[in-house]
């Protein structure tokens, strides 16, 4: 009976996907109305168990798509402060409601992702510049949604962050480095892509034992590294049939799981409500965040404009997160709220000439003085730096533990090699500082900021493990303040020389 049901629901989500493309619509909503429909008149569900898988591909898809398309230094940017803009409006406004933290935190979430099905038809019509800047937003605000998701079904916080990255990009470059090795057997392979798959999927479990955060963080990431280990393409069109696929079963998967409640024009209306806001929102915070990397204001327009509406996927994360929802009414509340916005956004495209004259007349162009691409390499030298040294700095307390009483000795023996090493790794920190030459104090603040940040995940992770003693804390401090004077001795000299 299971399996007829579900054969209903992909008919009836056929017949709707082709009346919606027809109109416009992104297809991907019929099979997700055919899901509210067919689970409501048989009440059937689907387990969560394959909602769940459904996700983890879901990631590892958001992350292949992540790795083929790159990373734009200023989209980089760009979404990150859309980000922050999102979540404070939308926070802010929900709490003025009287929401409670965690519903606005859903919420929140579900607005930082846009749809690509719109983006990308959307942005056809835009100059190159902007038509460039509007999908890498897009492509982007995906995986800042799952970033979040991660954190918020992991029951992440800001303080753990920091751990949770470093401890995520060590793993993510041992993984890499071992799938490189692999991937050179397999590539070409017929089953390539399913152990890229296996292997996402290992890492999930992985992140999951170590409870850094949501295992769907761990799904994303072996997804970007299968993309950067396919370096020549070969699988990319059996991985997109395989997405195109997925992304329909997905949106069937999260109509059926959609907890049942009963249909009330005040949910229907609280629904619109929360899809106006977000239409809003996710306009007001992209044309901002444009605007001040680029500077143009009919470019910030029409990205902002291409853009305003919601991601498909941000259907799922009432569902996922319903344990934070006080009832079920709400979770279907906010879980039809995206589809509204998908309706409502070619409204708005319809206006884009009337937008952009009422942004002409009232904003003038923004001199940014970022070099984004310079201040990108800075961002990530120094975090990859501080992770490669506080993964350093725990390998050197594990010494200290469980050497002990020759740990000294070893560590002396080794210290000529680890300060090698380390000098290495801030050598390349300081390629990236190039461009702050002038810039003395600036350099240190940078180099400063990376070890404390080195320190403090070292520190918090020796924490947890009883056998790392007082006294290999106090080394790794001492280490990592002399190897401070060491680069900041370095630079003096080197300006010194210069000047002469």
């Amino acid at each position: 009976m299971d399996l007829g049901i579900v054969s209903i629901a992909i008919l009836l989500g056929v017949l709707l996907a082709y009346i919606l493309d027809r109109i416009g619509i992104p297809p991907l909503l019929g099979f997700f109305l055919s899901g509210l429909v067919v689970g409501r008149l048989f009440d059937f569900s689907m387990p969560e168990a394959y909602l769940q898988v459904l996700l983890a591909l879901l990631a590892f898809e958001v992350g292949r798509q992540l790795g083929a398309a790159g990373l734009s230094p200023a989209a980089f940017f760009a979404v990150l402060l859309e980000a922050a803009l999102i979540l404070g409006f939308s926070m802010a406004l929900f709490l003025l409601v009287r929401s409670s933290v965690a519903e606005a935190l859903v919420a929140s979430v579900m607005m930082l992702s846009s749809s690509s099905v719109l983006a990308l038809r959307f942005s056809q019509a835009l100059p190159e510049n902007a038509r460039g800047i509007a999908l890498s937003l897009t492509t982007l605000e995906d995986a800042v949604l799952f970033f979040a998701l991660s954190l918020l079904l992991g029951g992440g916080s800001f303080a753990n962050l920091p751990i949770a990255l470093a401890v995520l990009a060590a793993l993510s470059l041992a993984a890499l480095a071992i799938f490189s090795q692999v991937y050179k057997y397999i590539v070409g392979r017929e089953y390539a892509l399913p152990f890229a798959i296996a292997m996402s999927f290992g890492f999930f479990y992985v992140v999951q034992y170590l409870q850094i955060a949501s295992p769907l963080i761990g799904a994303f990431i072996g997804g970007y590294l299968f993309s950067k280990a396919d370096v020549y393409k070969m699988h990319e069109k059996e991985a997109t049939a395989l997405s195109g696929l997925l992304i329909y079963f997905y949106a069937l998967a999260v109509g059926l799981s959609v907890p049942s409640a009963e249909i009330r024009p005040d949910l229907l209306l609280l629904s619109f409500a929360v899809a106006l806001f977000s239409v809003l929102v996710r306009a007001t915070a992209a044309f901002l965040s444009s605007l001040l990397t680029t500077g143009q204001p009919k470019t910030s327009t029409d990205v902002a404009l291409s853009v305003a509406h919601v991601s498909e996927l941000s259907i799922s994360i009432p569902v996922a997160a319903s344990f934070l929802l006080k009832e079920a009414s709400l979770t279907f509340a906010l879980a039809i709220s995206p589809v509204f916005t998908l309706f409502l956004a070619p409204v708005v495209w319809r206006h884009k000439s009337w937008f952009e004259k009422a942004v002409a007349s009232r904003v003038r162009e923004v001199q940014t003085v970022v070099a984004y691409e310079k201040l990108y390499r800075v961002v990530t030298h120094a975090f990859l730096t501080a992770t490669k040294l506080a993964m350093l700095a725990l390998a050197t307390a594990f010494l200290l533990a469980y050497l002990w009483p020759i740990s000294l000795a070893v560590v002396a023996v080794l210290a000529y090699y680890l300060f090698k090493y380390s000098s290495e790794i801030y050598r390349d920190l300081l390629i990236a500082l190039r461009e702050l030459g002038g810039a003395r104090y600036a350099s240190f603040a940078v180099l400063a900021s990376t070890l404390a940040l080195a320190l403090y995940v070292a520190l918090v992770l020796m924490a947890k493990v009883p056998e790392l003693h007082l006294y290999s804390s106090i080394v790794i401090t001492a280490m990592t303040i002399y190897f401070l004077y060491g680069v900041y001795r370095g630079l003096s000299t080197k300006r010194a020389e210069k000047r002469v």
